[in-house]
């Protein structure tokens, strides 16, 4: 048992001190002058990286904001004053609660330690992953649908053995690993922070250093594992750990084994599994590096071509001027492996016919099942676009943030050939509204509703028998009342419904220009009226007529089927349900069908769900007020930016008003402060009740007047040369 315990205690301290090396990633060696020294991260990474991101003029940000008249106004409140003082107190005081910090402050090395990670963080911070991660994506996503998948096929075996469903998904894993041993390793990140001051790092970096020869000369296992490696122009602290490091005899893999040493090679594998840390200085940036070896940071700026020469990087070498603020990029070869894909498809077949043999049907019954198995794999696939690289950029514009986000790929189901006529259908300036455009959606349906035939076809009689007699009677009963019904849904749906919506657009819309004293009775009546969040949702409209029939039809066959249940129910077991009649009301836009909610909800009069239907539009809403805002024409009010041109053939668009967000929310905020009563929470405030409640009020104000500096934002989405790009802007005034 001591024997035990002291080989347990090595490998804890091990992991102790990687944390230590990950958590002192800003501690850096210097870089030689005769380094190369680029301005931009961008410049130093491969071409075949896997991702890459960056921040950049984190200072210059800070300090716009710092330096603002919102900022100021906020500074000036007496409730930022008053805790600004209490930590100054906090902080200069002997016995203050921030006493150890400043005491800690006042070593030099520690204020020298401060002022380097401030330096790191002000200018660029920027993440790059290696090539390899495409593989190690492949084997995390094998792994997930092991998990996902282990335990079910078991129990579909056998679901009494409690045991055997226990290892199945840890056994799954482990034979996913034996499957794909080249892919074992941890794949490369580097994590880098631009830098004035190499001295202060190499400073620092000799804190760490003594630090960690300190835990290795308590921990002799540690020995060699911690040292200065020169990779490329720059000298590396690097912490070295291995898979032999772990306690494999405490981990039962023998117990998970089906045939004895199935799982040998998996666990020779993983003790050679190498994880080496890295910090250090080169080209005027500290790095992280954390992968099997240093390859991550040997790449970095080394031979070969960089990322910049990609097609796909074009749109952001011709920004190179802006003023970037922010960068990402993903690999056509990282994105095929971490999102669906045809072979994903063809997995899941494969799954879908053992989940049929471990089920214990027959193989004379599982070989038509299998068929249609396949068929449905292929019609699948036909609808999985292959996907592409993607890249995003944003940057300072002179009226706050404009981004631009570029998928390359295949799009079947965007369609980006017309205008968006919904966005004149928004009532001119919601709070926040989302529209686009698809196609193909009337052939997704009747596909999706071939299969679930197929399905039911394969499924019904393998249920009905295993039923007793009088269960069989019952289901009999049912599909004869319900299948006639439900084939009906689906005509409608298929040759009523989908060809009136054929337009394509869909999109929803939240405003809040209705305001009431009291939405419900059960609350406090307001002084002001309060507005109340409108939700709807609109369509494009291509044969109003025949969408009016199809939602007469839809009612016909709920209140054929609430009929069906009644007949064949036990007597009173369902109640009787009239559905309401809805008031139809003409309006200058079109028609609106208004159902009155019960006078016991107590609810505002004007709360009333509402359907409105024009010949080009229809709309759902809480209300027949906000949906006869909708069907009438009003552009959108927009200054610029994406949506300027509203003729402009476009896939999607959104549009966000912040300070109508606020002015919404607003109100409210004052309401529930006037009903806390929180002037007598504050000290002092059971005296001069008023004038604290005024004063609190007057600073509440303040802060959401100060929010609306953040005015309005969009987008587009459109379109070009078989790329989907979506253009951003977010526009920001200090006033």
């Amino acid at each position: 048992m001591l024997h035990h315990e002291r080989t347990r205690a090595p490998r804890r301290s091990v992991w102790t001190l990687a944390v230590v090396m990950l958590a002192a990633g800003g501690l850096t060696a210097p870089a030689r002058a005769e380094d190369k020294k680029p301005d931009s991260s961008l410049g130093l990474i491969p071409a075949d990286a896997a991702y890459y991101g960056a921040m950049l003029r984190n200072r210059e940000q800070f300090d716009a904001v710092a330096k603002s008249k919102a900022w100021t106004r906020i500074t000036k409140l007496p409730a930022y004053q008053m805790a600004a003082a209490l930590l100054k107190q906090q902080y200069s005081g002997d016995d203050g609660k921030l006493a150890p910090l400043r005491q800690w402050m006042e070593q030099e090395d520690n204020r020298d330690l401060l002022t380097l990670l401030g330096d790191a963080v002000s200018d660029e911070i920027f993440c790059y992953g290696g090539g390899n991660w495409v593989g190690f994506t492949d084997l995390y996503t094998q792994l997930n649908r092991a998990q996902q998948f282990g335990s079910v096929m078991q129990m579909l075996k056998d679901p009494n053995d409690q045991n055997a469903v226990k290892m199945a998904t840890p056994r799954a894993m482990l034979r996913v690993l034996a499957r794909n041993p080249d892919k074992v390793k941890v794949p490369d990140l580097v994590i880098g922070f631009k830098i004035k001051d190499a001295k202060k790092a190499e400073a620092q970096i000799k804190r760490l250093e003594t630090l960690l020869n300190g835990l290795v000369a308590m921990e002799p296992t540690l020995e060699g594992r911690v040292k200065r490696v020169k990779v490329g122009a720059g000298n590396f602290l690097t912490l070295k750990l291995d898979g032999d490091m772990v306690p494999w005899e405490q981990i039962p893999i023998k117990d998970i084994e089906e045939a004895a040493g199935e799982f040998d090679g998996v666990v020779k594998n993983l003790k050679k599994l190498t994880l080496t840390i890295a910090l250090g200085v080169r080209d005027d940036f500290l790095l992280l590096s954390i992968g099997s070896a240093t390859d991550g940071l040997t790449q970095l700026g080394g031979e070969g071509p960089r990322l910049t020469s990609r097609p796909e990087l074009k749109p952001l070498v011709r920004a190179a001027s802006k003023r970037l603020t922010g960068i990402g990029y993903s690999s056509k070869a990282l994105r095929a492996k971490a999102e669906m894909s045809r072979e994903d498809v063809d997995s899941m077949a494969v799954v879908a016919g053992q989940a049929l043999e471990a089920a214990g049907i027959p193989a004379e019954k599982r070989k038509p099942i299998q068929k249609d198995i396949a068929g449905l794999a292929e019609d699948l696939k036909k609808n999985v676009p292959s996907v592409g690289a993607s890249l995003s950029f944003s940057y300072l514009s002179e009226r706050g943030y404009e981004s631009f986000e570029y998928n390359h790929g295949e799009f079947p189901e965007r369609d980006g050939s017309k205008t968006l006529t919904l966005l004149d259908h928004l009532g001119g300036n919601p709070i926040l509204a989302a529209v686009g455009r698809s196609k193909g959606t009337l052939e997704s349906y009747r596909t999706m509703s071939k299969w679930i035939k197929v399905a039911f076809g394969h499924a019904e009689p393998l249920i009905v028998e295993k039923l007793e007699k009088d269960q069989k009677e019952k289901y009999e009963q049912a599909s004869k009342a319900f299948l006639p019904l439900v084939k009906q849904l689906d005509e409608v749906t298929s040759k009523m419904l989908l060809p009136a919506l054929a337009d394509g657009q869909a999109g929803f819309v939240i405003d809040a220009k209705w305001t009431s004293k009291q939405w419900q009775a059960a609350l406090p009546a307001s002084e002001k009226a309060l507005p109340m969040l409108e939700l709807g949702i609109l369509v494009g409209v291509s044969d109003s007529a025949q969408l009016e029939k199809a939602m007469k039809s839809y009612r016909k066959i709920v209140e054929d089927g609430i009929a069906k249940a009644r007949e064949l129910a036990p007597q009173g077991e369902v109640p009787p349900v009239k559905l309401p009649e809805p008031e139809v009301k003409t309006v200058k836009a079109g028609k609106l069908y208004v159902f009155h909610l019960p006078e016991e909800w107590k609810l505002d009069a004007r709360v009333a769900p509402t359907a409105g239907l024009s010949e080009k539009v229809g709309v759902i809403t809480l209300s027949a007020e906000h949906a006869e805002r909708l069907l009438t024409a009003t552009p959108l009010k927009v200054e610029g930016g994406p949506l300027a041109d509203a003729k402009k053939p476009l896939a999607g668009a959104s549009y966000f008003n912040w300070p109508a967000f606020v002015d919404a929310i607003g109100p409210w905020v004052m309401y529930g402060l006037e009903q806390a009563k929180v002037e007598k929470a504050l000290p002092g405030g059971g005296g001069d009740g008023k004038k604290s409640r005024e004063e609190i009020f007057k600073q509440v104000r303040t802060v959401l007047d100060v929010l609306k500096c953040i005015r309005i934002s969009t987008s587009a989405t459109y379109l070009e040369d078989g790329v989907l790009i979506t253009h951003s802007e977010t526009i920001v005034r200090d006033e």
